[in-house]
């Protein structure tokens, strides 16, 4: 009786180590911004839209507003939450295509904070890119939605012609982002 009882211990200390290897945490953008990268850009001013002079946030600017310098570390940045590496994560965002099957499936991508970007916009910064692999029956028609994206999370950077990934991705699952 006294071994039934230490095996069904066993067993259910193992199912919750289990369990608890196997959890998913759901995360944002901005938990994979350095604190002091967050912090200058919670602290950057108001865009002025003054079309008439050369902009701070152009990439060619040559001025020497202490804005547009900051804008530019931002947008530059690669550093990581290392604490984030190979951990199982869920976050939403869209879908931008690098690579395609025979049947027009996307199997790797940057997923990225919000629509168009890399695109039709300046990219975001590496640390608010991911680069995903291993994606399953996602049509090409389907990068207009945003999704749920879960994998295992990695402190790698990935480069391509249209950017640059701070992070990588296994991907487990992709579902569509329901509001």
């Amino acid at each position: 009786m006294l071994r039934m009882l230490s095996v069904a211990l066993y067993l259910a200390l193992v199912a919750s180590f289990s369990l608890a290897a196997n959890d998913v945490k759901t995360i944002e953008w901005t938990d994979l911004m350095p604190e002091e990268d967050l912090k200058m850009l919670q602290e950057m001013p108001e865009v002025q839209h003054d079309y008439s002079q050369p902009s701070p946030f152009d990439d060619n600017y040559q001025g020497d507003d202490p804005a547009a310098q900051q804008w530019q570390q931002i947008l530059k940045s690669a550093k990581v939450r290392e604490e984030f590496n190979n951990t199982k994560v869920r976050i939403p965002g869209f879908i931008v295509p690098l690579e395609f099957d025979a049947e027009q499936n996307v199997t790797s991508f940057f997923l990225v904070p919000y629509f168009g970007a890399c695109i039709h916009v300046p990219p975001p910064p590496p640390n608010q890119i991911i680069y995903m692999h291993g994606a399953k029956n996602l049509k090409a028609d389907m990068i207009y939605s945003p999704f749920w994206i879960s994998g295992t999370l990695k402190t790698e950077t990935m480069t391509h012609d249209l950017g640059q990934a701070a992070y990588s991705m296994a991907v487990d699952s992709v579902e569509e982002y329901t509001y």
